[in-house]
């Protein structure tokens, strides 16, 4: 496509619009905020170097675009942060009117949904929580809460969802917990479209009923995904058509260009139309209403956003008949995009949208004439799959190597098929049209299902260094280039780092021991040399958001042995979730023989003292319970493990209480070098003796924040700091990772990956690091 701007002035556009969106992108990686008027005098006189000096222009205009964007997104964050709660309200029962802003979603304990507060005084959005049996909640409605809020906190782990990151990016300035509510009259006039919606989403619940992917016809009709299951995500993840099930770019694109199409066809057969509006620039009008709306549908999301952009930007071009470049139409809409809203690059959607376009358009670019349509669309499967490679690796740690196959069924199928029949069952009152879609979708997710059985259909890896990103992203532009076209070749060397680096393998006689922020419950990985052992995994839940991410991460392909130490489901709640996601040889705990997960075919052995193996020169030993004891309770019967290395070791002790601490003790307790603290820190364990016995270095307690249960007790805390131990917490600190060889050396995850919306935690591995 020509386009309307010289070549140096084309140029030059695209590269202040890339170094804005970059210097954007750049604030987002920082440990904290920089000030803004260092910032504003650099600009000036990178300004006044430009235009002083015309030979400095080109990198003076680079430079300073990349400034502006740093300058507006420490701006908007500086706002953002400013927003947030107050340390001194945390806790504190707060009376609140407000609203309700986003479609409540249901969840394994309650309601949750967006609030937003009358007033200034209050964050502006406040991610809410309704445990219990909460009474129907509608978006819009007006409600007189009773809070107990909290700032934004999360879990922090390497891989997994950063929690943190992502209330800053939607703008919750906190989160809370209802204690008491009251429906107050009338509705928020700022919240009609989102009604509109949830009346959509209650017609579809309605006409639908139980259907197995009532869900995903929701999602594709306005957005909600609330109601699609883990497994179900599970298996869209492992086929690599997750951007399917949602109004993703391709859906607003697809129904726009059909919309549009059929209103230019029929103003052309009416002459009074045509004669008053050309039928092009009626298509244009309808075409871009249509995806208005659908993106309103959708919540207005990244992926929409950008489609809606890009759309916005040619059908501009085209009304003007003034052509302009792919190229300049893709920046264009990544600098809109980053313009409005500086946040959106956080979201993994944004970088897969965004560059999946781009490669499209890059792949297409340099071939002349229209390709046969077999050759055309294996191309673009290439391209988007080649495309999304990092991404997934950097964000996932995980590519669905049946991608290509599952999107050639899948979007076909989703896209002109299941999505307008989904659009049109909207109107159509006798709901047929709705349950076609949702029975087409069930055969495709017959497909998907068959599809994932497939040998090798999906690759994990563990989370690759920064630098091989840039080395993978050269490899794709090159791999995309036409065939014949110089340094192609080159495009499998730099990708192969990507794929081939591995963490640094531990020598024999050392092993790691990552303790994994889950909350309030415990996983713990141990790794040797060439094993790997969980010792529990989690509450509910925490096994798909941060166990099975953070073993992907650490590079952990199985699970030599899987250790649930007792039935609580702080500690036992993510079992069946491990063994369902990652392959286990064998497991072992001291569960009861009706427990769920013991119908899994993986060998279970019941846990018991004297139980022993070694690891490349790594010794296990289980030092309770004792074999046919019966247990005074679940906690007494945690399986306590201890690892050494015949110069520093490792007690993992789960939840025993003072009799089982007693008991251990007098049958000579070794000392250990680092402590998971008994039962997260409960004042019922770590009694002095039990402490004076094992005199550790380092204790690690494994908490959550402000839980309801205190833990750790100050009490505790300071029996085991008047002992000489130094203290690591989870909720403070994120994952702590211990490295054992002849010292141990700690390091906490907040203080290994510092971001700015993390500052101010009060994590104590930042000085712990190193030592």
């Amino acid at each position: 496509m020509s386009t309307s701007l010289p070549r140096r002035g084309l140029g030059d556009y695209l590269l202040g619009l890339g170094a804005f969106a970059a210097g954007v992108c750049l604030l987002h990686t920082q440990p904290a905020l920089p000030p803004l008027p260092p910032l504003l005098i650099g600009l000036a006189l990178v300004a006044l170097a430009g235009w002083r000096v015309p030979r400095l222009r080109p990198p003076a205009w680079a430079l300073a675009a990349l400034l502006v964007g740093v300058i507006w997104a420490d701006w908007h964050a500086m706002q953002r942060l400013a927003d947030r709660l107050p340390a001194m309200q945390e806790g504190k029962p707060l009376v609140v009117e407000g609203h309700v802003d986003t479609l409540p979603q249901t969840t394994r304990h309650g309601l949750r949904f967006g609030f937003r507060p009358d007033g200034d005084a209050l964050p502006a959005r406040i991610q809410v929580s309704w445990y219990g049996e909460p009474p129907a909640v509608g978006v819009g409605e007006r409600w007189r809460l009773t809070l107990s809020p909290r700032r934004p906190h999360g879990v922090v782990n390497p891989g997994g969802q950063d929690l943190e990151r992502w209330l800053l990016q939607q703008r919750f300035g906190a989160t809370a917990t209802v204690r008491h509510g009251e429906r107050l009259p009338g509705h928020a006039w700022r919240a009609g479209i989102d009604r509109v919606r949830a009346a959509l989403a209650s017609r579809i619940d309605r006409v639908l009923g139980n259907a197995p992917y009532a869900g995903v016809i929701a999602a594709l009709a306005v957005g909600e995904q609330s109601a699609i299951t883990p497994a179900l995500w599970q298996r869209f993840a492992a086929t690599g058509i997750t951007h399917l099930v949602s109004i993703s770019g391709l859906h607003v694109t697809l129904l726009a260009t059909l919309i549009g199409g059929l209103v230019g066809a029929l103003w052309r057969r009416v002459p009074a139309l045509a004669g008053r509006l050309a039928s092009q620039r009626a298509r244009l009008i309808a075409g871009v209403t249509v995806a208005v709306g659908y993106s309103l549908l959708a919540g207005f999301g990244v992926p929409t956003r950008r489609t809606l952009l890009m759309l916005l930007v040619a059908a501009a071009c085209l009304w003007r008949a003034a052509p302009m470049a792919a190229s300049a139409v893709w920046f264009s809409a990544l600098a809109a995009v980053v313009a409005f809203d500086p946040f959106a690059v956080l979201a993994p959607g944004f970088w897969l949208s965004f560059l999946t376009v781009g490669a499209l358009l890059w792949w297409s670019a340099g071939r002349d004439g229209r390709p046969h349509w077999l050759r055309a669309w294996v191309g673009t499967q290439w391209a988007a799959t080649l495309a999304t490679f990092p991404l997934l690796a950097w964000w996932f740690q995980q590519l669905p190597l049946v991608s290509p196959l599952a999107n050639a069924v899948a979007i076909p199928l989703v896209s002109l098929a299941v999505t307008p029949l989904t659009l049109l069952g909207l109107f159509d009152p006798s709901g047929l049209l709705l349950r076609l879609a949702e029975r087409l979708f069930a055969g495709t997710d017959w497909l998907l299902g068959w599809l994932t059985l497939l040998p090798y259909a999906s690759w994990s890896l563990p989370t690759p260094p920064a630098w091989t990103l840039l080395a993978a992203a050269l490899g794709v532009a090159l791999a995309l280039l036409p065939a014949g076209m110089p340094g192609r070749g080159l495009a499998l060397l730099c990708l192969l780092p990507l794929c081939l680096l591995r963490p640094e393998q531990l020598p024999a006689g050392q092993f790691r021991a990552t303790v994994l922020d889950v909350g309030q419950g415990l996983a713990v990985l141990v790794q040797t040399r060439g094993h790997a052992l969980l010792y529990d995994s989690g509450p509910p839940g925490m096994a798909e958001r941060a166990v099975l991410p953070s073993l992907r991460a650490l590079g952990v392909r199985e699970l030599d042995l899987l250790l649930i130490s007792h039935d609580d489901n702080d500690h036992a709640g993510g079992a069946q979730a491990v063994l369902d996601g990652l392959p286990v040889r064998r497991w072992s705990g001291s569960l009861p023989p009706d427990h769920a997960a013991r119908a899994t075919p993986v060998p279970f052995r019941t846990c018991a003292a004297g139980q022993h193996w070694q690891w490349d020169e790594v010794r296990f030993t289980v030092l309770w319970p004792p074999a046919g004891q019966v247990a005074r309770d679940d906690n007494g019967a945690s399986c306590v493990l201890r690892v050494d290395n015949g110069r520093t070791s490792l007690l993992l002790p789960g939840d025993i209480g003072r009799h089982e601490e007693n008991e251990l003790r007098d049958a000579d307790l070794p000392a250990a070098t680092v402590l998971a603290a008994p039962h997260h820190g409960s004042r019922s364990s770590s009694s002095g003796a039990f402490v004076a016995a094992v005199a550790p270095q380092w204790v690690a307690y494994s908490a959550g924040y402000r839980n309801r249960f205190r833990h750790p007790n100050q009490v505790v805390v300071e029996r085991y700091a008047a002992h000489g131990a130094q203290a690591l917490r989870t909720d403070a600190d994120g994952a702590l990772v211990f490295d054992f060889a002849d010292e141990v050396r700690v390091e906490g995850w907040r203080a290994r990956v510092p971001r700015y919306w993390r500052a101010g935690d009060s994590g104590t591995a930042a000085s712990a690091a190193g030592q």
